[in-house]
């Protein structure tokens, strides 16, 4: 079972009300603005990936996926608009 982020967190700001702030993928190793971010609201360090990269490399490393499971963030304004930002997977090899 792996629980995965959809990427759509990493768009907004902490507010997530109107505006896209950041652009995909997020990666502050690359991206300065986005590790200053991070610093501001002591997250550590994150990225995003896509989900070719997340559900495409479990079954490219020979996994068969028997469910899939989408959830929003339980509370804030995408969870208020019923946007689902997590994934869980359960897979069998």
């Amino acid at each position: 079972m792996v629980g995965l982020d959809n990427g759509i967190n990493y768009l907004f700001d902490g507010e997530e009300e109107k505006y896209v702030v950041n652009s995909l993928p997020f990666n502050p190793l690359k991206n300065p603005d986005q590790m200053k971010q991070l610093e501001k609201d002591d997250s550590g360090v994150q990225f995003s990936h896509t989900l070719d990269e997340q559900i495409g490399g479990q079954l490219e490393a020979g996994f068969t996926l028997t469910n899939l499971y989408e959830d929003t963030n339980g509370e804030g304004r995408l969870h208020e608009l019923n946007i689902p930002t997590f994934i869980a997977t359960r897979s069998v090899k």
